[in-house]
């Protein structure tokens, strides 16, 4: 807590100068790699319509249009990702993607890994704020045969503007922004970054802090007459970073720090009793580093150092202690690439420990090691075959070999896409070692395996229209779940028999300048269906059924000279009817924007209306999300 104390303030003083040298905010912000180009697809740059993968891009002129004050907020825009919120303004998410559970999405940070060794509940504490994202890849589908275990609905890929820019650095000087929100409930949202360039370094720095008082949410306390009748919804969270980008020879060194606190209340973040009354504390440090070969290398290379301690504090009611947990995890991971003629071979391998200090589930560690080979053929102008394969060893499932195969055969307006292979998750420590009175642990489970295909099309219409279909299917074996005991009225973590999941993505796409008024439309429908073993009934089990079997996204932005208009809308229909949560609702955000300068300094002034309808719903348990909200804010870029 004591280093954002000394950190925020400092970082808002600086900011708040006047700053000299030239105005390269445009420059400095700007996304440089073409949205045509993605590296998630296959770890190295490579033209989208070649990849044989689907994967939705969104960069930082995206982010900007949008309504969103968190990275969870962006990320329920994004086509076919499922974002289960608690609490809103992303105080606690989980991810989701094509029938997985939580434990089964990718997440990573400028290549690395930030996934929590402990449980997929904390995966969205991350220790950068928006602001330092300059651009969003998604990965849809498995891809551990890339990245290894637990890809197995798909990668989101953060990338940071001092990540991105590499070695292009045109347009030094330096730049700064602050930023501030206001609204309902006391809630506010304060932060600024720095950012200097110069010939052979970027150095940036940025930090935020957000909170709000909540809103009361009356409960039943079923006899106890000790607990409190009214939970509130408050929380407060503080993130900061740094980071440095620098020539090194003829290579680039990337080196960033980050650290992110919260403090929240929880009530049904993870239990349905009457007697929840939690709060949680979590706090996130991190850092990595990375050599980078230059851009233009015959043999282009990488090798990353990056390590992660999460702590997370947790009080059920104010009757029971407190439960504190202490994972950790140190990784290291290197690749190379090499093109001959029509053949692209990429190879890596990496190495790494995580572990747990648990209060209540004990001290556990574990080592893994993996390593891939991927091959990228382009056998005629329009065929392009990928094969990857990875063996990865863990002791808590042995040796695992991942293969997958993609093609893509573009026919100029369209590009047909097809392809699957075997994917592999390895259960986490809560999983394995939880021992509470609502969960139990089991440290026999095995790992998911499954066997995972798709196939696709691209199509790009006239008129700025572009669509993409996407069928898929699944077969898993020894899924993990928490089935209900009903004698003991716990959850106890289990392999199930053989689960399947099919479904179908949809996105229509169009962007277009109509005399002044220049126009970004967006919807996206995704079809999910889920079948478990069968052994029990659905409502036995925890998360395997509590995706949405319809779900709709879509987002529209206008601009016309200096007023921006952005909306997004989200309605979810689930495969079950939850006993909790909302089965189906709909929600609609709206921002507007009007951009001047005031002094010389590029200004942007907010006002943004989240939930418009105050439609009351929650997305886990009951965990109550915020009803509608209305925030005024403003931006200024020196």
């Amino acid at each position: 807590m004591s280093r954002f104390r000394l950190l925020v303030p400092s970082l808002l003083l600086l900011l708040t100068t006047p700053v000299q040298g030239q105005d390269t905010s445009d420059v400095a912000f700007r996304v440089q790699v073409s949205d045509s180009v993605v590296v998630t697809a296959s770890r190295v740059a490579s033209a989208a319509q070649e990849t044989g993968r689907r994967v939705s891009v969104y960069t930082q002129q995206d982010i900007q249009a949008l309504s969103v004050n968190s990275v969870d907020q962006l990320l329920n825009v994004a086509a076919g990702l499922d974002v289960k919120s608690r609490g809103g303004f992303g105080v606690q998410s989980d991810l989701t993607m094509r029938g997985s559970t939580f434990n089964g999405v990718l997440l990573l940070l400028d290549g690395a890994r930030i996934n929590d060794p402990y449980t997929g509940h904390f995966l969205m504490d991350l220790p950068v704020p928006l602001s330092e994202i300059a651009r969003v890849e998604v990965l849809h589908g498995s891809a551990t045969a890339l990245y290894g275990p637990d890809a197995l609905g798909g990668v989101v890929h953060l990338i940071t503007k001092t990540a991105l820019r590499g070695r292009e650095r045109a347009g030094q000087g330096t730049t700064a922004q602050v930023d501030g929100r206001y609204g309902k409930n006391d809630f506010y949202d304060v932060g600024g970054a720095v950012r200097t360039v110069s010939e052979r370094t970027t150095v940036s720095a940025a930090a935020a802090v957000q909170g709000s008082d909540g809103q009361d949410v009356s409960v039943d306390p079923e006899g106890t007459t000790d607990l409190s009748s009214a939970v509130q919804t408050d929380f407060e969270r503080r993130a900061a970073t740094a980071a440095v980008s620098r020539d090194v020879g003829a290579a680039t060194l990337y080196t960033r720090a980050g650290v992110d606190d919260r403090e929240f209340g929880a009530y049904h973040f993870y239990t349905d009793f009457a007697t929840d009354r939690a709060r949680e504390a979590t706090s996130t440090f991190w850092l990595q580093s990375r050599l980078t070969s230059p851009g233009d290398a015959q043999t282009p290379w990488q090798v990353q150092l990056f390590g992660k301690q999460h702590r997370d504090r947790y009080t059920y009611n104010p009757n029971v202690g407190a439960n504190t947990h202490v994972s950790r995890r140190l990784r290291v991971q290197g690749q190379g690439s090499h093109t001959w003629n029509r053949v692209r071979a990429t190879g890596g391998a990496s190495a790494g420990l995580r572990g747990v200090d648990s209060n209540r589930d004990g001290v556990h560690g574990d080592p893994s090691v993996g390593a891939f080979v991927s091959l990228r053929w382009r056998a005629t102008s329009r065929l392009t075959i990928n094969q990857s394969t990875r063996v990865d060893y863990d002791p808590t499932y042995g040796t695992e070999p991942t293969p997958q195969l993609y093609v893509a055969y573009n026919l100029g307006p369209a590009t047909l896409r097809a392809g699957g292979g075997r994917v592999v998750r390895a259960p986490n420590f809560l999983e394995r070692f939880i021992d509470s009175p609502s969960n139990q642990g089991n440290a026999d489970l095995a790992a998911e395996t499954a066997w995972s295909g798709e196939a696709g099309v691209d199509v790009r219409l006239p008129a700025n229209l572009s669509l993409s279909a996407t069928g898929f299917h699944r077969t898993t074996d020894s899924a993990i779940d928490y089935l209900r005991n009903e004698t003991e009225q716990v959850f106890e973590a289990q392999n199930l028999d053989r689960t399947t999941t099919t479904g179908l993505e949809t996105e229509l796409s169009f962007d277009r300048t109509l005399g002044a008024v220049g126009v970004h439309l967006d919807a996206a429908y995704t079809l999910l269906d889920a079948s478990l073993d069968g052994q029990k009934a659905p409502s036995a089990y925890k998360y395997g059924l509590d995706g949405a079997r319809h779900q709709i996204q879509s987002s529209a932005s206008l601009r016309a000279g200096a007023v921006t208009l952005g909306l997004q809308g989200l309605w979810k229909d689930r495969l079950r009817d939850a006993p909790l949560a909302t089965d189906r609702y709909g929600v609609v955000h709206g921002r507007l924007a009007y951009d001047t300068r005031l002094s010389g300094a590029r200004t942007t002034l907010s006002v943004e209306l989240r939930n418009a309808f105050d439609r009351q719903y929650s997305e886990v348990f009951d965990a109550p999300m915020p009803g509608r909200t209305l925030l005024v804010g403003a931006e200024v870029a020196l």
